[in-house]
């Protein structure tokens, strides 16, 4: 038969080492899918990746970035947008939606990426024949989920 001192012991070490694990389960803390903010998005299922702005134009340059910013376009000009993200991510799936009048779908082309910083991703649309005259909106989407838009015109 055991000793009561021994017993106790060995039920204080147990008891000792439960609430040791326990202590550590409950403080570990656990990444929270990332939601769409109001200032741009964070992608979901990332903490660091966030459009910080989408600018328009009819022309962009090796970095990816407009040199010829507007916002009202000929019916013959190419329709650049430069989408500048900040944060870390990888394989997120950057879409851009062009939109005319009522909602009609244009076009949609989509880009993967993987940045590890400030970045620019360029998406343009061009029509040979001419853009019909009217009010287009670029709606930009990060995995699925619409995180900006923007209005322009061809006049």
């Amino acid at each position: 038969m055991m000793r009561p001192s021994i017993m106790s012991r060995a039920t204080t070490r147990v008891v000792l080492l439960l609430l040791g694990l326990m202590t550590a389960s409950a403080c570990g803390k656990k990444e929270q899918p990332a939601t769409q903010t109001s200032g741009g998005a964070i992608a979901p299922g990332t903490t660091a990746l966030q459009v910080a702005d989408v600018t328009l134009g009819r022309s962009v340059g090796a970095d990816e970035r407009i040199a010829d910013r507007t916002d009202t376009f000929s019916p013959g000009d190419t329709i650049y947008a430069s989408v500048h993200t900040t944060g870390t991510t990888q394989n997120a799936n950057l879409a851009a939606r062009w939109t005319y009048q009522d909602g009609q779908l244009v076009t949609e082309s989509n880009e993967t990426i993987s940045p590890t910083g400030d970045a620019y991703t360029e998406f343009h649309i061009f029509k040979p024949s001419g853009w019909l005259v009217g009010k287009y909106t670029l709606h930009l989407l990060v995995n699925g989920q619409e995180v900006q838009t923007k209005d322009l015109a061809v006049k």
